[in-house]
């Protein structure tokens, strides 16, 4: 072979391998490319659902937090009508009439007596009505069924405006107006709370 056609094959050789090496380096840097691309996607769809994750875990803590709010609301609106109720019936329960009242004491006082011998801690108002002919009328009562009929009045007045405190040997029955009032409350604010809100299967 001629140094002309030897010079002309290392040369096409060279230029040869110069393009498999371009195109090697082209197909390497394409993957690189590709597989870069693969990845930040893959970084991308991983930064994006776990911003899904907190928008989401974001948007039920403030629905969650609106719905405790509301709920608060709610109950503390009960709370107000229910108290503003009771309150009414306490109003109303003061303002009765002389003879309601009285027919009130008197029962009252002859349903909590035990020995018939207890003494009367009555407010100012209660000791007035009792003096008046009440007490003697239930002693009177009380005798008639068959118990004591000796129920006196303590010699001071009860510090609450009206009603009284039974008092026996051994038991102590408070009969204010407050306590029994109370009383009522308790006995009865579930069945008020049913009629004035409905139950809780009918509020939803």
């Amino acid at each position: 072979m001629s140094l002309e056609k030897l010079l002309e094959k290392i040369e096409n050789d060279a230029r040869e391998e110069g393009r498999r090496i371009l195109e090697e380096a082209e197909e390497e840097a394409d993957l690189i490319r590709r597989e870069a691309e693969e990845e930040a996607r893959k970084e991308s769809e991983a930064i994006a659902r776990s911003f899904q994750v907190r928008a989401e875990n974001e948007r039920l803590k403030i629905v969650s937090q609106a719905r405790l709010e509301g709920r608060i609301a709610l109950l503390a609106a009960k709370d107000r009508i229910l108290e503003e109720v009771f309150q009414e019936a306490g109003r109303a329960f003061r303002e009765l009439p002389a003879d309601r009242y009285r027919a009130w004491l008197k029962k009252t006082i002859l349903s909590g007596v035990v020995s018939g011998r207890e003494e009367l801690l009555a407010s100012r108002h209660d000791r007035e009505i009792l003096g008046g002919g009440l007490l003697e009328e239930i002693n009177r009562e009380l005798s008639s069924r068959g118990k004591r009929g000796e129920l006196k009045l303590a010699e001071e007045a009860a510090p609450f405006q009206r009603g009284l405190i039974l008092r026996g040997e051994k038991t102590e029955t408070n009969l204010s107006a407050e306590a029994v009032l109370q009383k009522v409350r308790e006995e009865n604010e579930e069945e008020v709370s049913r009629i004035l809100f409905g139950s809780e299967e009918e509020q939803g």
